[in-house]
């Protein structure tokens, strides 16, 4: 009996295990971004954010994203936002979607930032509320996509920012920056079967401030993506070597006080 009872529990584990099988595949893309918070009010800002993401390093389409929102500046260090998020998935890499999909989100976001001498690091903390899309073939077309329903999803991020800046006491026109993050989006209270920690960026880049209001991001971004049932049936881990451009525009659009004249 203690024979069969231990075939049976390894006869188990090679079950899940086998049920378990998750397929890698790597990928090397090119993101050009777009951040910026433009103030209006002592306490209100109005967030831009669009994201032009490439496969193939740029030959073609991975994803475009678009992000407004709405900012309240508690204080100098405390930030809560409000926003929308629409994101048009293309078919890409080695295991790609069948169909062209998109997806709608709501989100709230908190910021905060605090200094240890120069390095200056910045939280954010993001609660999305995502309607997926679900494509499915045509009745007339297979060949053709057509919605189906839309899948709802939780999902919650975490990023840490980290900026240093270089032969400066702090980041001002003309100067360079060394930047360093890392975030992690983890699922839950999904509709669908999805794994808990659904992605992980790890990123490093050069920023060059040409103004006041304007600065220039260039580095590497390391992406880990978890796709369940992606590559026929397994789980599918993208692993995404990544070349990120990004112009970084804040400007103050209050209305200047008038000069006293001499």
């Amino acid at each position: 009996m203690r024979i069969r009872a231990q075939s049976l529990l390894l006869s188990a584990l090679i079950t899940t295990s086998a049920l378990a099988q998750r397929v890698t595949d790597h990928n090397a893309n090119l993101w050009i971004s777009h951040w910026g918070d433009h103030r209006f009010h002592a306490r209100w800002s109005f967030h831009t954010e669009a994201h032009w993401r490439r496969a193939d390093l740029g030959r073609g389409w991975q994803q475009l994203l678009l992000r407004p929102a709405i900012n309240f500046h508690l204080n100098d260090g405390v930030m809560f936002t409000a926003g929308y998020s629409y994101y048009g998935n293309y078919p890409y890499g080695a295991h790609p979607a069948r169909f062209l999909s998109w997806e709608h989100q709501s989100w709230e976001q908190i910021q905060s930032g605090h200094s240890i001498g120069r390095l200056r690091f910045t939280h954010r903390y993001r609660l999305e509320q995502r309607f997926i899309a679900v494509v499915a073939p045509s009745e007339t077309d297979p060949g053709k996509g057509v919605l189906d329903r839309y899948t709802f999803q939780n999902r919650f991020r975490y990023r840490v920012w980290a900026t240093l800046p270089i032969g400066r006491d702090k980041v001002t026109p003309g100067s360079f920056s060394l930047n360093l993050y890392d975030e992690v989006f983890l699922n839950f209270g999904s509709s669908d079967r999805v794994d808990f920690i659904q992605q992980n960026r790890l990123s490093a880049l050069l920023g060059y401030q040409t103004s006041q209001s304007t600065g220039l991001l260039l580095g590497y971004l390391l992406q880990h993506i978890e796709r369940p049932g992606a590559a026929s049936g397994n789980d599918l881990i993208e692993v995404n070597s990544t070349l990120h451009v990004a112009v970084v525009v804040n400007l103050d659009l209050r209305k200047k006080p008038d000069a006293v004249p001499d």
